[in-house]
């Protein structure tokens, strides 16, 4: 079931242990896992196992940023199926051999973390990986993602915890009391790698990044969406003074760039000085981030009214498809859904009502398998991931579409102009 190269899971008598202290007495339960890379893999598998073996009926909420659902077995593909597991997509992707499986969640990553802690997304078990006290009878860390996981500790009273040695935690962020824990495991293993590599920008890919560079003001402060196309805007910014960042997650990619000073936060109106996010991906898990850098819940991070105080913040931001209105989707390929929206309309929004600020899309023209990403209408469902309006630049290798303030037969033409050339003659007819 898993969409990475199959590594078996680990076992530990610990963690079937701790399992079966979640779920002792319990006929069902919903278990809500902390948002990776903070997802305690090993034990969520403990979890799994033990509900199958003692009948118990599992629903399973998860936030699993890199897609490869690294708890799963094959067996619990079958359950899946057939119905005697749940899973819920929160946010994060989701492989495609068991997309038609799993249910989600539509909600702005905002929303989710309000949801949680007022108990309308409701859970009776909460588990997380944990870094170990620094000194004794101190509090545990919060690791490299905070997300949602203050909210489910105030809402939730079963907490199962990972102890992951070697995690790191951030300057500023909440510990939590070794009284909050119902049962801990220490995690087998050093910590896995959460920043998966990715392939080198393609050519297209780094003049999208110099064309959204472009567009950038100094000053600004930026959130930039996971992928290797905002990564790639990221890596051209060099010579603009005083950029911040705001953002849901940072790449393990942005981390030289801070600490060579590419971005300060001088300029930034709410946070000065900072660089804030609710989590990091670091793949190498050997350097340690700028202490600039701090981590937020999403109840900061994402907060409405937190981000209207940023003056000029831009969001950048992908999506699978955009068709002729404006309208992005960041969720579906073909009929798929592979991943989840995430934070992405809660910045986007932001960005568009932001004195200058703006919201851009960049994207490819076309897929690596050669299909159009400027579309007539959307596919399957048919329903965007951020609104037409907001949605201010869309940003191919072929040019930027400028739609603020345009019409709809003006956004048609502006996007049919950065669209793949052999592509344009049918959005034209489709267009009328």
């Amino acid at each position: 079931m898993t969409a990475g190269a199959g590594e078996p899971l680990a076992r530990s008598e610990e963690h079937e242990r701790v399992a079966e202290a979640l779920l002792a007495g319990r006929e069902r339960a919903t278990i809500l896992s902390a948002m990776s890379p903070c997802q305690p893999d090993d034990l969520l598998a403990a979890l799994l196992r033990t509900g199958r073996r003692r009948g118990i009926a599992l629903t399973l909420l998860i936030a699993d940023i890199s897609g490869r659902f690294g708890f799963a077995q094959e067996r619990d593909q079958r359950d899946l199926i057939d119905g005697t597991l749940s899973i819920v997509a929160l946010a994060g992707a989701t492989p495609r051999h068991i997309s038609p499986y799993v249910d989600h969640s539509p909600h702005s990553m905002f929303d989710l973390d309000r949801y949680i802690a007022d108990g309308t997304i409701a859970a009776d078990i909460f588990v997380t990986q944990v870094s170990p006290p620094r000194r004794a009878g101190s509090g545990f860390g919060l690791g490299p993602m905070i997300g949602y996981t203050p909210a489910a500790l105030s809402r939730i009273g079963c907490v199962g915890a990972e102890i992951v040695s070697g995690m790191r935690s951030f300057a500023g962020t909440a510990k939590v009391p070794p009284g909050l824990l119902d049962a801990v495991c220490h995690a087998i293993g050093h910590p896995r790698p959460s920043g998966a590599g990715r392939s080198p920008a393609t050519r297209g890919q780094q003049r999208i990044g110099e064309l959204v560079a472009q567009l950038i003001p100094d000053g600004a402060t930026i959130q930039l969406g996971l992928g290797t196309v905002p990564e790639a805007v990221a890596g051209r910014l060099a010579g603009r003074r005083s950029l911040g960042l705001h953002s849901g997650i940072l790449p393990a990619s942005l981390r030289p760039l801070i600490a060579a000073g590419m971005f300060t936060g001088e300029a930034k109106s709410d946070h000065r000085g900072l660089h804030i996010a609710t989590g990091v991906l670091d793949g190498t898990l050997g350097e340690r981030w700028d202490e600039r850098v701090r981590l937020k819940p999403i109840s900061v991070s994402h907060a409405p009214g937190v981000l209207r105080r940023q003056h000029r913040l831009w969001a950048i931001n992908s999506a699978f498809e955009i068709d002729l209105l404006g309208q992005a989707n960041a969720e579906y390929a073909g009929q798929l859904r592979v991943a989840s929206g995430g934070g992405q309309s809660d910045f986007v929004r932001a960005a568009h009502q932001c004195a200058g600020g703006a919201s851009v899309f960049a994207l490819p023209s076309r897929t690596a398998a050669g299909q159009a990403r400027i579309v007539p209408r959307l596919g399957h469902p048919g329903v965007p991931t951020s609104s037409a309006g907001d949605v201010d630049y869309v940003v191919t290798e072929h040019g930027i579409a400028q739609l603020t303030g345009a019409t709809a037969s003006m956004r048609a033409e502006r996007l049919i102009g950065i669209a793949h050339p052999d592509d344009r003659p049918a959005l034209r007819r489709a267009a009328g």
